[in-house]
């Protein structure tokens, strides 16, 4: 069983004890604890003190000084780099979104991955991570002028009450994101490099995800799908067809079989699988797959190996292939042992 990775940082601590000047925002207005009513929008955030990040949860993010954006994304890399592997370990920190009830969401991201780090705050200072997991490449595709897309958008238990929590990405020629529910209530994503990211109490379903410029007017918006976005890129083992010929150092075109590893009711993963993503060293070409997980509950019945063809970038030139989804990589040339 795996502890949750803790770290302590003496500039968190120094941020508690209020060496941070500010003119703290007013707490929104009509904000209900239970989430059943989101209140009118705050001012915009202003560099905050360690306390108000612990207090209560508020509509509008709160922006962090660059110490307190180090001490999570420091942990989320820990995290990642035990977990995932070093390429998801060195992704620079793209976004984030705190508000309130000592909970943070990162997302570190380049052009080609992303991951989606959840963490708890403690009054000491000390980061937690709860989850890091990897965001399907699909699914966290840029979008052009003032588009945007959902990309996780989930029901999370950590609370009293759970909360709701949306990832998604909005165009350059966007300014900010919002999202308006049915009561006519809104709440103000954080948005940064092209990303935004909000959460909120309960179970309430946003009406609408809304771009707006510099001056507030919205300029685009998307209607939230009913269910569950996922966006994950559930991990799958995958190794060389021991049917299909060996590769050469001339090959490009790899032949190999992919298993998922989450449960999914006996069902193929044809549709589903995400990537590879593929990472290139002198000695090493490190493969990896995912599959987007089926919705809803599923059995645990065993699932069998699919087939796939997939290109390098440049031929494999003796090379190892490795399985990125284990840390360390596993040798590709033979199946996962047990």
């Amino acid at each position: 069983m795996r502890l949750p990775l803790v770290i302590v940082a003496a500039s968190i601590v120094a941020i508690a004890g209020g060496c941070f000047p500010f003119d703290p925002p007013p707490r929104p207005s009509g904000a209900a604890p239970d989430g059943s009513g989101v209140g009118s929008i705050a001012p915009g955030p202003s560099e905050v003190a360690f306390g108000q990040v612990i207090g209560p949860w508020r509509q509008a993010p709160l922006a962090l000084g660059d110490p307190q954006i180090a001490v999570i994304s420091d942990a989320c890399a820990g995290a990642a780099r035990e977990q995932l592997g070093e390429p998801e370990a060195n992704l620079p920190t793209a976004l984030v979104d705190t508000r309130g009830e000592n909970v943070a969401t990162a997302i570190m991201a380049d052009e080609e991955r992303a991951i989606e780090c959840r963490v708890r705050i403690d009054a000491q200072g000390g980061v937690t991570v709860d989850s890091v997991l990897r965001l399907a490449p699909a699914a966290v595709a840029p979008v052009a002028g003032t588009d945007l897309s959902v990309t996780r958008l989930a029901e999370i238990p950590d609370r009293e009450g759970d909360r709701m929590l949306v990832i998604g990405r909005f165009g350059p020629q966007a300014f900010g994101v919002k999202l308006r529910f049915g009561d006519e209530t809104e709440v103000v994503a954080s948005t940064t490099n092209g990303w935004y990211a909000a959460w909120w109490p309960g179970h309430a379903r946003a009406s609408s995800i809304v771009a707006v410029d510099g001056q507030g007017a919205e300029v685009g918006t998307v209607a939230p799908p009913n269910g569950e976005v996922n966006g994950q890129m559930g991990a799958a083992s995958w190794w060389l067809d021991p049917k299909a010929p060996k590769p050469t150092a001339e090959s490009i075109a790899i032949q190999g079989l992919v298993m998922e590893l989450a449960c999914a009711s006996g069902n193929s993963p044809k549709g589903r699988i995400q990537g590879p993503l593929i990472d290139l060293t002198e000695t090493a070409v490190t493969v990896t797959f995912g599959v987007q997980h089926r919705p809803g509950g599923q059995d645990c019945q065993g699932n069998g190996p699919f087939p796939v063809t997939f290109q390098l970038p440049e031929p494999l030139a003796g090379r190892t292939l490795l399985d990125g989804n284990e840390v360390p990589p596993r040798d590709a040339a033979k199946p996962p042992s047990g």
